[in-house]
């Protein structure tokens, strides 16, 4: 088929399956505001959330995992035997994690948390056990429809599972059969349980369809190894740590710089709404992956890629630059009055030049990804992690620059440059993706 029209039917559900995660959660949010102690329940879910997600880490890349080394009938197997795995390892922590005495650990130690917030916090926790397996099971699937271009049953998984976590937790809450933070716990749990279902159900025929138009390996085949998907595995899985540490250091920084509170509510409020309208640019990398292994001339994805960025470009820019629409836009939506909007507006024009920079950064990562060069991934993120390190340090120290300069600036210039960085390391394996 037509590249365009192909790239579009792959990126568009890629794209929803990010953005429906921030959406469910504000509607879970919204929810707990109606319960008894709304800033426990939601507090407490927030913090048991963060705990499941990050154990779930794997998660993350899975989808590229399935993309790259899916290609017959052997690899699906090894690829299945090697998800296992990590579903098992995860299961694991996640057991771990609410023994009393590490829940109790992570609640008073790490998260200083106490009273009903902890409650709600140590319930919830006990509800995600089967979060950060189910989150990888989903994303395995989610890989492979795209890989066999059956992007329609993406669409039916991530509608399956927003119209059950909304079902499920309308159900819990006019029930009362539990309270707080458990409601919406219960409800991500079950959401993503019917999401990999309904993946894994619908997926049945196509998948079985395309291994067997496919040959068996010969020589030339790619190793589609246990060991050869730990060596691709484990620099994507660190390098997924990294950009971890940038909230943290953010935080730091502009608690240190003047007007640090509205600076931190500024920033996440114009970073918010920049991921919301730039959410297409997030999905690049896992359609470049696809298009690669359908054999598409990896050139002409770049093109596709960049196009994505400058139409993204144009609408952030629209919403940045002209007065009435981010005043509708920061202020009539998003409700920011005053200082609050003052600073959030200017944050987003900060982040508006990152569009373009953003998918040229995905279609470069996913060239070494599909040459299993990720090694590189590691070295371009710790660029980034160095860089945001030196702007913080530098703004907060040596300039009188606010919060929000501090914060909105970093998110700019750690990005535009991990781009850079990503070209650097990635350019000459865009020319390799034809050959692998």
């Amino acid at each position: 088929p037509p590249l365009t029209k192909h790239a579009i039917s792959l990126l568009l559900p890629t794209a929803a399956n990010m953005t429906v995660v921030p959406i469910l959660s504000l509607l879970l949010s919204g929810i707990l505001t109606r319960t008894d102690n709304p800033d426990a329940a939601i507090g407490g879910f927030s913090i048991a959330l963060g705990i499941s997600m990050f154990v779930g880490l794997p998660q993350l890349r899975t989808q590229q995992l399935t993309l790259v080394f899916f290609d017959n009938h052997a690899s699906l197997r090894q690829l299945r035997k090697f998800v296992v795995f990590w579903v098992a390892i995860v299961t694991i922590i996640a057991l771990i994690v609410v023994i009393p005495s590490i829940t109790e650990f992570l609640m008073t130690s790490v998260f200083s948390v106490t009273g009903e917030l902890k409650q709600n916090a140590q319930d919830a926790l006990l509800w995600l056990i089967p979060l950060p397996a189910l989150l990888i099971i989903k994303m395995h699937y989610y890989g492979a429809v795209l890989r066999i271009s059956k992007p329609r049953l993406a669409w039916y998984g991530t509608g399956a599972g927003a119209i059950t976590v909304v079902a499920v937790a309308f159900a819990l809450f006019s029930t009362d059969l539990v309270h707080g933070a458990s409601i919406a716990a219960i409800a991500m749990s079950a959401g993503t349980l019917a999401e990999a279902a309904a993946l894994a159900i619908l997926s049945i025929k196509p998948i079985r369809k395309f291994t067997t138009t496919k040959g068996v390996p010969n020589e030339k085949t790619p190793d589609i190894s246990i060991k050869a998907m730990a060596l691709f595995f484990w620099p994507l899985l660190f390098a997924a740590l990294l950009p971890a540490a940038t909230q943290p250091i953010l935080n730091a920084g502009m608690a240190r710089s003047p007007e640090p509170e509205v600076s931190i509510a500024a920033v996440a409020l114009s970073f918010y709404v920049f991921q919301l309208i730039a959410v297409a640019t997030n999905g690049t990398q896992n359609t470049a992956l696809a298009l690669f292994a359908s054999g598409y001339n990896p050139f002409r994805v770049r093109r596709f890629a960049l196009s994505v960025g400058i139409i993204t470009f144009a609408v952030v820019a629209f919403i940045a630059y002209i007065p009435p629409v981010t005043e509708f836009v920061i202020g009539d939506i998003m409700g920011a009055e005053g200082r609050l909007k003052e600073l959030s507006s200017t944050g987003f024009r900060l982040l508006s030049i990152l569009p373009i920079a953003l998918v040229m950064e995905q279609l470069y990562t996913a060239a070494l990804m599909r040459t299993r060069n990720t090694r590189p991934i590691i070295y371009i993120n710790s660029l980034r992690l160095l860089t945001l390190a030196i702007w913080v340090i530098g703004t907060v120290n040596f300039t009188d620059l606010n919060g929000l300069w501090v914060g909105a600036g970093a998110w700019s210039l750690t990005l535009f440059l991990e781009a850079v960085y990503a070209y650097i390391f990635g350019r000459k394996n865009l020319a390799r993706v034809a050959l692998a």
